[in-house]
């Protein structure tokens, strides 16, 4: 359990970091890029409710600007769960080969995309295409 908390945090940062990169620094011209069409799977932490579901990701990023903004400093960013209401939502990955929705780089010796069910990583598929492994 403390590794899925280290993992979460871990992606929680990435997430940010990518924000501030693709967004120019706070300036959301980046986020205003992504095209209305394009979607993200996301998933609820919350062990009651583990909604899972696509959203815009125009929607997703602007949502996560508007956490950061009103919460200056926080270590994590969650967005507000559309089934149960509670700041458990982050981004998922839905596996190519068996259709499971897990948070993305929730396991820290992993692939950020490898399925805990399957254990199918297209990251780890293509890494080894490259290197030969």
């Amino acid at each position: 359990m403390k590794n899925v908390i280290y993992g979460v945090v871990i992606l929680i940062c990435l997430l940010v970091a990518g924000y501030v990169i693709f967004s120019g620094g706070g300036d959301s011209s980046g986020v205003d890029n992504i095209p209305d069409d394009e979607t993200i799977w996301v998933r609820c932490a919350n062990k009651a409710c583990n909604a899972t579901y696509e959203m815009g990701k125009k929607q997703y990023y602007k949502e996560m600007e508007a956490k950061a903004k009103d919460n200056p400093g926080a270590m994590v960013l969650l967005l507000t769960c559309k089934e149960c209401g509670q700041d458990k939502v982050t981004e998922a990955v839905k596996c190519e080969k068996c259709g499971e929705v897990f948070i993305k780089g929730a396991s820290q010796t992993e692939f950020p995309d490898k399925c805990p069910k399957c254990k199918f990583s297209k990251v780890e598929t293509r890494w080894k295409e490259r290197t030969g492994r």
